[in-house]
């Protein structure tokens, strides 16, 4: 099975290996074939214009994982909500000549420990995520609430231990539960 992975960091970001982290996790579970091109600091407009690149111009793969909004919510860089999900629609309308909606699978933002994270917070990833989940909806795309996931771990604080261990990026234990989600998804679909 061939996926196409792509985002922010939280999807493109290497852990301990020479590959992106969620691409090692998924591989362990599964012997996916992964694209993945997602890029550090991209927020929801910058993924819609860089849509060609990303999406279009890769191979044409069985699925279209995307992790986008968590830039989108930074206090610092903040896309307004009204914004965001505009630009979610483009992002949508755009794929769906590409990837049939039962193809395409949106994942929220992660969950932040906010003894840690200091331009994120839960109630902003809340907001968010319900705006992809309501544009994931109308277009009928799949969904992974990846924040609520999260905060339902019991290894909640632990997710969040690793390199950078800033409260937003997480270590080995949050892309294990990430991958573990994409598969749980896949096995759904697929059954």
């Amino acid at each position: 099975m061939k996926l196409l992975l792509t985002g922010d960091s939280i999807i493109a970001r290497s852990e301990n290996h020479s590959i992106p982290e969620i691409n090692f996790q998924l591989q362990k579970l599964n012997s996916y074939q992964i694209y993945n091109t997602a890029i550090s600091g991209i927020n929801s407009g910058g993924l819609a214009l860089s849509l060609p690149n990303l999406v279009f111009n890769q191979p044409k793969c069985d699925y279209l994982i995307i992790l986008v909004g968590t830039n989108d919510l930074a206090v610092h860089k903040q896309v307004p909500l009204q914004q965001f999900e505009d630009n979610l629609k483009l992002i949508a309308s755009s794929i769906i000549w590409r990837y049939y909606p039962g193809k395409v699978i949106f994942v929220t933002p992660p969950a932040v420990d906010e003894n840690k994270q200091k331009v994120r917070n839960n109630l902003l990833v809340q907001e968010y995520s319900n705006i992809i989940k309501r544009v994931t909806k109308e277009y009928k795309f799949l969904f992974i609430a990846l924040a609520s996931k999260m905060q339902a771990s019991k290894n909640f604080p632990e997710i969040f231990n690793g390199k950078k261990n800033d409260g937003l990026h997480f270590g080995v234990k949050g892309y294990e539960l990430l991958a573990k989600l994409i598969v749980q998804k896949l096995n759904q679909i697929s059954n």
